[in-house]
């Protein structure tokens, strides 16, 4: 409940200083479809939670090491959950099934905080809760796999905005905002790029960084996609019902 009373309190802020300095960082037909996707992925995101706390449990009974039990736990646990995510978030871009449930959150026009949970909403679907379960075979338990989770939501909230310059040393470590933009850029040269969720490591040891450049980047979306003419019940789904088999037309 924190972290979505944070996650509240920096939408409403980011609003407001956007109306005062008109900044047009929040559009009224991008940030309805941001609500409509978020409100449906706040009420699956707990089954899908549920079902990763119960994978990490069942392999944790079944555990191949015990790397959980030593005194750098904590830290060991966020940086081996964190190569996980980047693992996850670098195949959803390309396996058609994970790619499903992923594709709402690259329909956003506008990286505002709010499009941070703009989100798909069948994640239990297309198994992404089986991401963790490695935790569990290396020793972890839920309740320490827990931490990486909330550490993952806050940065990947202040990673999504439009207003943030590039942060100098830390861009070589950690997800910023120039990073995270250039995940979301329409721009050719940056697509499938830049996946990490709290560290930018990972990209840069596995060739898949980019830089943001000197200027900072506001063209946003996917092309071909216009999210505006869609509900979000239709971005939902979009790609599921893409990969139905198709009827041809009797003869």
């Amino acid at each position: 409940m924190l972290t979505w009373g944070l996650l509240l309190a920096a939408v409403c802020l980011e609003a407001l200083v956007d109306w005062r300095f008109r900044r047009r960082l929040y559009e009224w037909r991008d940030t309805e479809r941001s609500l409509g996707l978020a409100a449906g992925w706040a009420v699956g995101s707990v089954a899908d939670g549920l079902l990763a706390m119960a994978a990490i449990n069942f392999a944790y009974g079944h555990r191949l090491l015990d790397l959980g039990a030593g005194p750098w736990a904590p830290v060991l646990a966020i940086l081996l959950a964190d190569a996980m995510y980047y693992a996850w978030h670098r195949l959803s871009h390309h396996a058609p099934w994970l790619w499903a449930s992923h594709f709402p959150h690259h329909t956003a026009k506008r990286i505002n905080m709010l499009s941070s949970v703009r989100q798909g909403w069948t994640d239990v679907l297309s198994g992404s809760w089986l991401t963790w379960i490695g935790l569990g075979f290396l020793g972890f338990t839920p309740l320490q796999a827990a931490p990486y989770f909330t550490l993952l939501f806050l940065v990947q909230l202040a990673a999504h905005n439009e207003w943030t310059p590039r942060l100098g040393p830390l861009e070589w470590l950690f997800v910023t905002p120039s990073n995270h933009r250039v995940h979301h850029s329409l721009a050719a040269h940056h697509v499938n790029r830049n996946y990490g969720g709290v560290l930018v490591i990972w990209d840069r040891l596995f060739g898949s960084y980019a830089s943001e450049g000197p200027a900072i980047l506001h063209s946003f979306g996917l092309e071909g996609f216009d999210a505006d003419t869609a509900s979000p019940v239709q971005i939902a789904f979009h790609e599921w019902r893409r990969m139905l088999p198709r009827r041809e037309p009797a003869a």
